[in-house]
């Protein structure tokens, strides 16, 4: 796992990079889309959540044909979104920051991360024709053997995500808003 991350680390680095951005840009700009209601997605499954985050994983991952240009976009609009919602909801929920936390964190240290190798998988090929240009050898094999990890990977946090966002979570914000200090 040491190995496939150092020779992956250019591409993490660049796809944390492009995220962060759009996180900070959607935090900054959070004034120019209107908060959403969360009344729509109280009843989503483990299934519903992972067909849209794995469907949306997949839709970066082959952005990688673009060479690098779809995939920025996807990763800032991607971060944009999730500083955009994050301050919605504490705008929504009166600053109460426990809650806040507990809506976003448990599924969001499965998701962000999925999203980021995503986008990392996204610049893969431009990441290997650059080392090809420069003369590095990176085989075929390593580069496939690579990719097939991360997707592995990829699935397994995906999966995480939707199980915590689809019971873990509701249960979490359930009990902490009957808990009796906290109300919705």
């Amino acid at each position: 796992m040491k190995e496939l991350i150092k020779r992956n680390k250019r591409i993490l680095y660049i796809a944390s990079s492009f995220y962060i951005v759009g996180l900070v840009l959607g935090v900054i700009f959070n004034n120019i889309l209107p908060s959403l209601s969360q009344d729509n997605v109280q009843n989503i499954t483990v299934l519903g959540y992972f067909t849209h985050n794995f469907a949306a994983n997949l839709f970066l991952i082959f952005s990688m044909f673009t060479f690098g240009i779809l995939t920025s976009i996807l990763l800032i609009l991607n971060g944009f979104l999730v500083g955009l919602s994050s301050l919605h909801s504490i705008t929504d929920h009166g600053n109460d920051v426990l809650f806040i936390l507990t809506a976003l964190v448990p599924h969001g240290i499965f998701e962000i991360p999925a999203m980021i190798l995503s986008g990392a998988l996204g610049f893969k090929l431009l990441d290997y024709v650059y080392m090809k240009i420069r003369g590095i050898y990176f085989s075929k094999k390593q580069f496939l053997l690579d990719f097939l990890y991360f997707v592995i990977i990829l699935f397994l946090l995906t999966l995480l995500a939707a199980v915590t966002e689809a019971l873990i979570t509701p249960y979490l914000l359930n009990k902490l808003t009957l808990g009796g200090s906290y109300v919705l």
